[in-house]
């Protein structure tokens, strides 16, 4: 079965996006959020052919989509499933930067990282690396010189494990909302932005569309991608999807002349930089706690980078993000149908931004197809039940 898996990762992950679903009538479907997981949903089942409306009381990726790192990678996921659907989304970037083209720039340098001496990491991050090369993931242990010569000019320190992956890739998270959901409209997809959906509409017992502050839109299907605040309109429909707190704090500098080119991770602290010439940093990946989001703690994180830098030019702050992540409880996505409202679909996850063309894809399929897809049955809201 594992072979069996490997060989559909390979062979469908790079599948164009077909144009329309044979044979299938035309469904209408209301997207409620346009982070990144909505917007890839609303562009995947325009491009199948719905009649699709996308609902935001912001605008694309303007909330917690934009507090994203938004690093494109498979490293330390697991189990085999969920690894897999972060591999599958790696590939649907590309996919999708094929079908959109320029608009959609994602940067594929891959990633860089080491660990000091006292981190005590060095068994873990080998556990990590064998794991993920006996799964086929291109990540291969290096060493500090190796490190010095793709970093020209880097300090490391102390260095007691480092690696390189090939595959891993970086995207602005507000500009790749955008351009899908812009692409999605560019199929028909009808926008409403500045629009609060307030609750699910019922006629007769069923669902039958949302009510939003701008009147009701009926609706054949409604898929939940509301993030952090999908729990509250997704138990209306009898689904459960618990979260926990998670949050992330980064500083974005100005833009600045090209200096990196793949993602770095040196201890206790992340660096890329986005296309528009932002560097973007932040202590880890893990949950900030009270971190203040503030110009006392961006000044801490570019210290940071330039211990690691001392050669860079001057990195003015801009802005500060607090971002809080959208993490279900086990830390795993929460994908599927209410068994009550059968055509109320919730999709509520973590690795959303490596995720996303993969899940809008699967998930487009399942809601007009009606056919299970098997990449995310180990995912369901019913494991809360």
């Amino acid at each position: 079965m594992l072979l069996k898996r490997r060989h559909l990762l390979m062979g469908l992950a790079g599948t164009a996006t077909p144009t329309a679903l044979a044979a299938s009538p035309r469904k209408s479907v209301v997207v409620v959020g346009a982070g990144i997981i909505g917007a890839s949903v609303g562009y995947h089942l325009a491009s199948y052919g719905a009649d699709v409306t996308i609902i935001d009381r912001a605008g694309p990726g303007q909330e917690t989509t934009a507090k994203s790192f938004a690093w494109l990678n498979a490293f330390n996921k697991k189990p085999y499933s969920y690894y897999t659907l972060n591999m599958l989304g790696i590939r649907g970037w590309r996919r999708l930067q094929q079908e959109i083209g320029n608009d959609l720039a994602i940067q594929w340098g891959g990633g860089v990282s080491w660990h000091a001496d006292e981190q005590n990491a060095v068994e873990e991050t080998l556990d990590i690396i064998r794991r993920l090369e006996g799964w086929g993931y291109p990540i291969r242990r290096i060493g500090k010189a190796e490190v010095e010569a793709r970093l020209p000019g880097v300090r490391t320190g102390s260095c007691a494990i480092a690696w390189k992956s090939d595959i891993d890739g970086t995207v602005d998270p507000v500009a790749a909302a955008k351009a899908l959901v812009a692409a999605a409209a560019g199929k028909g997809a009808r926008l409403a932005m500045g629009t609060n959906v307030l609750a699910l509409d019922r006629t007769g017992g069923h669902v039958t569309g949302v009510q939003t502050s701008k009147g009701l839109i009926r609706a054949d299907h409604v898929v939940l991608c509301m993030g952090n605040d999908t729990p509250a309109m997704a138990a209306t429909a009898g689904l459960k999807t618990p979260l926990k707190e998670s949050r992330g704090v980064l500083a974005h500098t100005e833009p600045l002349s090209p200096l990196f080119g793949q993602v770095i991770m040196p201890p206790g602290c992340d660096i890329k930089q986005n296309p528009d010439g932002r560097l973007v940093t932040g202590s880890n990946f893990g949950d900030s706690g009270d971190t203040p989001a503030d110009a006392a703690t961006g000044a801490r994180f570019l210290a940071q980078v330039r211990k690691f830098f001392p050669h860079l030019p001057p990195m003015p702050l801009e802005f500060m993000t607090l971002g809080h992540r959208v993490l279900p409880v086990d830390g795993h996505p929460i994908v599927g149908a209410s068994a009550s409202d059968p055509n109320v679909y919730a999709a509520v996850m973590h690795s959303g931004m490596t995720q996303a063309p993969i899940m809008g894809q699967c998930i487009a399929m399942e809601v007009l197809n009606g056919v299970p897809v098997d990449w995310l049955s180990d995912y369901r809201p019913s494991r809360f039940a």
